[in-house]
């Protein structure tokens, strides 16, 4: 991932470009606690969110020295029409939809969902916008619900599906609360 930025970044010509946003991650925090602010130091945990995390430390001080026209957002669990189905929420819908029993979690997380037409107006909000240049900005509804309620609001629509609660365990080092703060997003891109 980081070879691709830094290729990208190579082959344009700088002297047209208006605004680069590069897509990161809410995996760029690690384990640090909620509401997850951009003020925070990241703690990557995994080669994915470490290639996320040195494409912000590249293109941050790209932005200060040559005013290189970057802003990072950081969405936290988009969800949308579209989605692979090997994602968390066409997971459960294909379970629930098949009427099936399916192993989750305990479903303790808390997560924050971004629907992706909200990510696609983040995106279009922060191009050829001066203020978000350098920046990262975080991009989520900034509003936690748990595992276990998104499953069951899932199931409650569809009317069927047997969620088991309890039979997959939770991921090493997993962040059981990885809800952002909006609010650098709400002043920067309203």
């Amino acid at each position: 991932h980081f070879n691709g930025v830094r290729n990208l970044v190579d082959c344009i010509d700088k002297s047209k470009i208006k605004g680069f946003v590069q897509i990161g991650s809410s995996d760029e925090y690690g384990n640090n606690s909620a509401p997850q602010s951009e003020t925070q130091r990241e703690a990557p945990i995994s080669p994915y969110s470490c290639a996320k995390v040195a494409s912000t430390y590249f293109l941050q001080p790209l932005y200060k020295t040559e005013k290189f026209p970057a802003v990072i957002l950081r969405p936290f669990l988009w969800y949308g029409p579209g989605q692979g189905e090997e994602r968390f929420i066409p997971q459960v819908i294909k379970g629930c939809m098949n009427n099936q029993k399916f192993p989750t979690s305990k479903g303790e997380q808390l997560r924050d969902f971004c629907f992706i037409d909200d990510f696609v107006q983040a995106i279009f909000l922060a191009l050829n916008n001066d203020n978000a240049y350098g920046e990262v900005i975080n991009i989520a509804s900034g509003k936690p619900i748990s595992i276990r309620k998104v499953i069951n609001n899932i199931q409650n629509i569809i009317g069927s599906g047997c969620p088991e609660f309890g039979k997959v365990d939770y991921r090493n080092n997993e962040n059981m609360e990885l809800v952002a703060n909006i609010l650098k997003a709400n002043k920067i891109l309203g």
